[in-house]
């Protein structure tokens, strides 16, 4: 009778680990961002990439801006937020450990914002695969940037100790 218990406890475990905040990452190919933010620059972008990923849209009128498009996945409002003070992607909170969130300005970068540092190294595991070399010249003390011989695509990633934020600009 025991052994049946722990079995059965044991098999209850995994289904434990959503409910505690522990949902796996979102599975983005880095590949697909770099060749969306380039079909961005020709105008001959896909409009829901970000659907493909289970994101939902997040209506802009909410923040008063209809030059960009807002995807979340497991985020919430920053109650905090101060749009005069902070920068745009301070908007998101996290809800859990694979909340992520997207803010795809038109005519412009395309930004992730996430707060779990395994999407940090998947994703900059994924740049460099595809040939984006980490630079020695900061614009930041907290960014690092990533380019690629041949391209006009900048890759800059902002570390601060409570989150990241992986931004795509040509």
């Amino acid at each position: 009778m025991k052994r049946i218990i722990i079995q059965l406890i044991l098999l209850l475990i995994p289904l434990c680990t959503p409910a505690q905040g522990n949902l796996p990452l979102l599975p983005l190919s880095v590949l697909e961002l770099l060749q969306y933010q380039v079909q961005k620059g020709k105008r001959a972008v896909a409009p829901y990439l970000f659907s493909k990923y289970g994101l939902r849209r997040i209506p802009t009128e909410l923040v008063a801006d209809d030059t960009r498009q807002l995807w979340g996945w497991h985020v919430s409002p920053n109650m905090e937020f101060d749009q005069s003070k902070q920068p745009f992607y301070r908007l998101f909170a996290k809800k859990d450990n694979s909340s992520l969130a997207v803010i795809d300005d038109r005519g412009g970068a395309l930004q992730i914002v996430f707060w779990n540092k395994g999407y940090y190294r998947a994703l900059v595991s994924g740049l460099q695969s595809h040939g984006y070399q980490l630079q020695q010249v900061k614009p930041a003390s907290n960014v690092l940037r990533f380019l690629r011989a041949g391209s006009s695509l900048i890759v800059d990633v902002t570390v601060w100790p409570d989150m990241y934020v992986i931004e795509f600009y040509n």
